[in-house]
């Protein structure tokens, strides 16, 4: 097991390595940097290491604010939505999964072939046309950015849908509606991607424990659907697949950054675009540097959640 540890965390060492590397590089870019750390290529990279382990992010060139502020401030309305969308996703991928592999006739065939097809879909498409059929059918939730920008939150948690209870207004209800609003279209938008790989995840598993032997005895006997559902079916499947579903965040990570320009939400895919468009590298480099933590960290959940939940994995941890 002391081996297995250590060569996941030699992995995860040479990632960040890597991570770093490649901040460095895209620092470099900018004239004023390589002025900077102009002593040589070495010393320049661990001199900037140094800076990073100390919290010095450096400044935003184009306010002159303190980048480690702005990742503070753009980040959690990230995590807000993908949490959001996430947890939608869940909510309707595991039922239909489950659907699917009890209703193993055309039921299941078309939960398949919605779930292959819902993963071939850009976000980036749907995105726009929904945006517009809500305005032109003027949907409540035909709304862009977090909330009415004339409503003012303090950012407490830098989440709006928590924040929002800490203002002190009459018409605070007003503005949860508002925040709420906003949230619901980018939020089904950015659902769809996690939603089917949840429903193909949930679905494949489940189809293997009803193929088992027991789950087979257990219907012959006379078992309901519901009661073979519950002793076998959520045991045996939830277990197995939640390293694939704590994963799948990371492609949920991933297309909330493409969904931030299209409903223009105030996230750190907006934030990194806006820097790349104005030759920000400073901006560019930290934002690298954290998508690439928070990818690693992802991973490292999934591995650890692995090796408690599954007997197979966690008997490899041993050899």
């Amino acid at each position: 097991m002391m081996v297995a540890l250590i060569r996941r965390l030699l992995l995860i060492f040479i990632s960040l390595i890597v991570l770093t590397m490649i901040s460095y590089w895209i620092m470099l870019k900018d004239p004023l940097n390589q002025v900077l750390f102009d002593k040589s290529l070495f010393a320049g990279y661990f001199s900037y290491i140094n800076q990073l382990l100390s919290g010095d992010f450096g400044i935003t060139y184009v306010g002159g604010e303190l980048l480690r502020d702005q990742i503070l401030l753009v980040l959690p309305s990230t995590l807000e939505l993908c949490i959001a969308a996430l947890f939608l996703a869940l909510l309707f991928g595991i039922p239909l999964g489950f659907i699917g592999a009890l209703n193993r006739g055309s039921v299941g065939s078309f939960i398949r072939g919605v779930s292959s097809v819902g993963l071939s879909i850009p976000v980036y498409w749907i995105g726009p046309i929904l945006l517009y059929l809500a305005a032109i059918y003027n949907w409540e939730i035909s709304s862009v950015g977090q909330y009415n920008a004339l409503y003012d939150i303090k950012p407490i948690t830098g989440f709006a849908i928590i924040d929002v209870w800490f203002v002190e207004e009459p018409y605070r209800i007003k503005i949860v509606q508002s925040v709420l609003q906003h949230l619901a279209l980018p939020t089904l938008v950015l659902m769809i991607t996690p939603m089917m790989e949840i429903i193909r995840l949930t679905q494949y598993r489940a189809d293997q424990v009803v193929s088992a032997n027991y789950t087979k005895s257990a219907l012959i006997r006379g078992w309901s659907k519901m009661r073979v559902l519950r002793i076998y079916l959520l045991r045996n499947t939830l277990g197995p697949i939640l390293p694939q579903i704590i994963r799948t965040f990371t492609l949920t990570f991933a297309s909330c950054m493409l969904i931030e320009n299209i409903f223009n939400w105030s996230g750190i895919g907006q934030w990194l675009i806006a820097a790349l468009s104005e030759q920000d590298y400073n901006a560019v480099a930290i934002g690298v540097m954290v998508i690439g933590l928070i990818v690693l960290m992802i991973n490292l959940l999934a591995d650890l959640s692995e090796f408690l939940l599954d007997p197979y994995k966690k008997k490899a941890w041993y050899d």
